[in-house]
């Protein structure tokens, strides 16, 4: 027979009970907190695709070449901003470095679909450029392209003050020994002033032949433009990582202030999905119900049948906006690769890529360009000449 203790705290005895029910009220909350933070990092981690940041910006890119009729030239990348040709790029690409001076010539090629790897097969048809305006300064350029295909499909504008220190960026670029149209990534290291200039400093490989070209976050929308690369510092040290990309915001008033078509930014809260369309209520059909029959009535002449009203003209349609061009399929043979630097890439590899020689071949597409150019010219001087006799 169990003794009874009749001193025993009741408290005490509800205190043991309480136990497991706070242990499992503990545990049920740390689920509760740590889970969706575990799960937003591991969605945010995954948010970036190097491949699906490609396949939609890399035909939003060209590549640029500047070269005088004898003599070295340079290389660099632009941004396709609207559909009719006009091209962002850094001013540094299109000048000599003697005193800035444009270079005498300056092409533009379009990247081919699929491309192949190449140099000789995917540059084969450069386009003429105007040189809108320049700043050297922001080393900025704006390019129209002349007679400019009906294709483009222009590059997303995102807006840089929405970029946080530390978001995956990646840079689409023609750099030496990694091939044409090749993409890198990286974090945002810091947001910094640079003089006049506003900028991103990140770890994504900038390397020559990326100058000009845009500086992309997840959502696949150019958020900078690569400008330079530091090496070395003040004491001539070697320094690594050290890539610079001039700010959207900031290179986007500048194209406004320059008196040509208005290039808007897109803001993430945009990227929200509309909500569903609302289903209109369905009509309701009340049935039909026989007439009366009709009283018999003496015979009265027949009323003229009225006449059918004139139809009336459909106002014409609003003119609507051409819609873009879908993204184009993947490249077949576009993957990871490293570059004989060391550089981590996606894109079709040419690891012999000498854009030297490709400058050789551009120089004689040029010729031959310009060659039909004037041969154009006067064929149509002698129409006018063979019109005046006439």
């Amino acid at each position: 027979m169990r003794r009874q203790d009749h001193n025993r705290d009741p408290n005490r005895d509800t205190s043991r009970m309480n136990r497991p029910l706070s242990r499992a009220m503990s545990l049920i909350l740390a689920v509760c907190v740590i889970a969706p933070a575990m799960l937003f990092q591991a969605t945010t981690a995954a948010a970036f695709s190097a491949s699906n940041v490609y396949r939609n910006t890399a035909n939003s890119v060209v590549l640029i070449f500047g070269f005088e009729d004898s003599g070295a030239g340079s290389s660099g990348t632009g941004s396709i901003l609207t559909r009719d040709g006009l091209i962002l790029t850094n001013n540094h690409v299109i000048a000599n470095g003697e005193g800035g001076r444009l270079f005498s010539n300056i092409v533009v090629y379009f990247k081919p679909n699929p491309i192949s790897g190449d140099n000789k097969a995917d540059l084969t048809e450069p386009f003429m450029v105007d040189v809108v305006a320049r700043d050297a300064d922001l080393d900025l350029a704006l390019l129209r392209v002349k007679n400019a295909p009906s294709t483009l499909r222009p590059i997303e504008i995102g807006d840089s003050e929405e970029v946080d220190i530390g978001e995956d960026v990646a840079a689409i670029g023609h750099p030496g020994g990694g091939g044409l149209w090749t993409l890198t990534t990286g974090t945002v290291s810091s947001k910094r002033r640079d003089q006049a200039r506003d900028i991103f400093q990140t770890d994504t490989a900038i390397n020559p032949g990326n100058s000009g070209g845009p500086l992309l976050d997840e959502h696949s929308r150019l958020v900078g433009v690569n400008t330079f690369v530091r090496r070395v510092n003040d004491q001539g040290l070697p320094l690594e990582g050290l890539n610079y990309s001039l700010r959207s915001s900031l290179a986007l008033a500048w194209v406004n202030r320059q008196g040509v078509q208005r290039v808007a930014a897109v803001s993430r809260a945009s990227a929200t999905p509309a909500p569903a369309p609302v289903p209109a209520p369905p009509v309701r059909v009340e049935p039909k119900r026989p007439a009366p029959a009709p009283e018999p009535q003496a015979a009265e002449p027949a009323p003229k049948a009225p006449s059918a009203p004139a139809p009336r003209a459909k106002p014409a349609p609003a003119p609507q906006a051409a819609p873009a061009p879908p993204p184009p399929a993947p490249e077949p043979q576009a993957r990871e690769f490293t570059a004989p630097d060391g550089t981590r890439m996606y894109g079709v590899p040419n690891l012999e890529n000498d854009l030297d020689e490709s400058l050789m071949d551009v120089r004689a597409a040029w010729a031959e360009l310009t060659s039909r150019r004037d041969e154009s010219i006067e064929e149509m001087e002698d129409l006018f000449d063979d019109y005046d006799n006439f």
